[in-house]
């Protein structure tokens, strides 16, 4: 059938274009509507079973992730192999030490003196509180803060960048 007139006939169906510009009837109406609702319906079940199987393929490149990152994991890990028993036997040549590199230290040393004068600062600030307030502060443990040189945890070109973000033009 030639699409010119199929489309002419849909219009027809449809109440539109017809020489009479006749009203549908009863059956018209209810044949517009069901088909209506049919794509609608087919369309949105068409959707579903995409978006399922999206889901679907995702979940699997995910899992095969997670096994290769658990195998490269196993890869990582010293084996543990049990030393052969060695049999007595001329002595051996005695083998020169390995070099090992100097430990790099993660945190700069901080003599005792420093530690405990910022304790006594510490201290004494709670006790001023105290006063203040007129209730008893305790001090349970003094430690070290996590931040990364007061930036918060956040690096140097972090920081720039919120900075320039924040800042009115």
């Amino acid at each position: 059938m030639h699409p010119l007139l199929l489309a002419n006939q849909l219009i027809m169906l449809a109440g539109g274009i017809d020489g009479n510009k006749r009203p549908l009837d009863d059956s018209e109406k209810w044949g517009v509507t069901l088909v209506g609702l049919g794509v609608v319906i087919a369309a949105l079940a068409i959707l579903v079973i995409v978006i399922m199987l999206f889901g679907k393929i995702f979940d699997q490149i995910n899992k095969n992730q997670k096994a290769k990152a658990s195998a490269a994991a196993e890869k990582k890990k010293p084996k543990q192999a049990s030393a052969p028993a060695k049999k007595e036997s001329a002595p051996a040549k005695p083998v020169p030490a390995a070099v090992k590199p100097a430990p790099v230290p993660t945190a700069p040393a901080v003599p005792a003196e420093d530690d405990e004068e910022v304790i006594a600062v510490i201290s004494a600030v709670v006790a001023m509180m105290s006063e203040q307030d007129g209730k008893t502060y305790r001090i349970k443990s003094v430690a070290k803060s996590q931040r990364n040189n007061g930036f918060g945890g956040r690096s140097a070109w972090a920081m720039d960048g919120r900075r320039q973000n924040v800042n009115p033009f």
